[in-house]
Formats: structure tokens, C-alpha cells, sequence
């Protein structure tokens, strides 16, 4: 019994400086969203977009951009971004796996394609287990699935338009083709798919 102890001791202090060392390495920022136009690609940081969010104000030029081009106004835009829609997870699961859902999400993902021409088009299965993720908790928001969405996603800015889930009427035009539009409707028209 002495001897096992003895053992348990000698791996527990073995395993400490590993442990650690994995504590000690900086946690790597969180990548929220891809964009290509052109030959140019760039990567919002979650932290720019939460800045946005918390207080309106932007450390990021692309994401001021994207908010310009969106069609909405500013506060109105950072709210949608942060409000949760409840969600029951088995019955968005059902219908994202539906032929119905998948019909969605391949509707969804027109603007999106693989980051590396050669990869697998997976945008249909990325896509789907990002908001299943995102909702585990009872609530989905853009501000999650965002954190969800595969790195590998990237919005074509100079390809289809991202096509919004809601056929209400768009009274600025930019509010139905904009990246930020569309993200901002996707979270309501799932909850009211899984209703």
C-alpha cells in the first residue's frame, strides 16, 4: 500500500510542471468572422465585435465597415446581435436534420464557402453543428453561434448575397443582403423553425 501511494505521489508531481506549462500559455484569441473580397481576406476578432456590442464603439475598420454596409442603425444593430431566443434543442435538431432544415441551411450558406479551395464543401454540416452548439444552453444568439461557426467559414462579400431567413419587407435594401442582416435574423427564424 506504502508503494502505491509512493507511485501516486511521484506521478502527481511528475504531472504538476506539465500542467503547469499548459496554464502558462496564453489562451488564443477567439476568430468570429472571415470575410473575402477579392484577393483580400481578414478576420474580425470576437473581442471587436463584443466591443461593438457592450458599447457601440469599434477597434476594428472592417467591422465598422460591415456595420455601415448593414443598412441598420447602430444601436439597433447591437442589440439584435446580443438577444438570446429561447430554444429547445431536440426539436431544432430534428428540423435542422429535417429535408426541410437541410434545404435551409444550404439556402443559408450560399455566401459562405471553404477557406482553402481544395477543402471539402462541409458549409451544410459546419453550419449545423455551430447552432447546435450555440444552442445547448436553452438560447440562441448571433453573438454565439458566431463564436461556433468552423474558422474555416468565409463570407464571399463579392459572391451571392447572404440570403436573410425572413421575407419581411427591407426598408433600407442593404438590410436584405448585408453579412450583419443576415446574421441578425437567422437566430429568430431558427426559433420559430423549432417551435
Amino acid at each position: 500500500m506504502r508503494i502505491l501511494r509512493f507511485a501516486a505521489a511521484v506521478l502527481l508531481a511528475a504531472a504538476a510542471p506539465a500542467a503547469a506549462q499548459v496554464d502558462q500559455q496564453p489562451a488564443q484569441p477567439t476568430q468570429l468572422l472571415r470575410l473575402v473580397r477579392g484577393g483580400q481576406l481578414w478576420t474580425i476578432p470576437d473581442a471587436a465585435l463584443q466591443q461593438f456590442v457592450d458599447d457601440g464603439t469599434f477597434s476594428d475598420r472592417r467591422l465598422r465597415q460591415l456595420v455601415k454596409q448593414s443598412g441598420w442603425p447602430e444601436e439597433a444593430l447591437r442589440v439584435a446581435l446580443a438577444k438570446p431566443y429561447a430554444v429547445d434543442l431536440v426539436p431544432l435538431a430534428r428540423f435542422l436534420y429535417s429535408p426541410e432544415g437541410e434545404a435551409f441551411l444550404r439556402q443559408q450558406t450560399l455566401a459562405f464557402r471553404p477557406l482553402r479551395g481544395n477543402q471539402p464543401d462541409l458549409r451544410v454540416e459546419g453550419l449545423r453543428s455551430a447552432l447546435l452548439r450555440s444552442s445547448a444552453s436553452g438560447t440562441i444568439s448571433v453573438m454565439a453561434l458566431l463564436r461556433e461557426l468552423p474558422t474555416a467559414f468565409v463570407v464571399d462579400q463579392q459572391g451571392a448575397p447572404s440570403p436573410r431567413c425572413s421575407a419581411l419587407p427591407c426598408p433600407n435594401p442593404l438590410q436584405c443582403s448585408s453579412v450583419l442582416s443576415w446574421l441578425v435574423f437567422l437566430p429568430a427564424c431558427l426559433q420559430a423553425a423549432a417551435a
